[in-house]
């Protein structure tokens, strides 16, 4: 079997490109959980303080 026309620079420029979209990819998806928990605990204190300010 012979290898001509293979081209080893190419295929690892290929892997990288695919490592640093998935860091991307991963990256994106971490920042939206992280501003999730903080909407999420903006949200509990606003409903702490609706509550409070109801009950008086």
């Amino acid at each position: 079997m012979s290898d001509e026309g293979w081209d080893d620079d190419a295929e690892y420029q290929r892997a990288t490109g695919r490592a640093w979209f998935m860091v991307a990819v991963a990256s994106c998806c971490s920042l939206m959980a992280v501003v999730f928990v903080a909407l999420a605990v903006l949200g509990v204190g606003v409903f702490v303080a609706l509550v409070d300010m109801l009950s008086k």
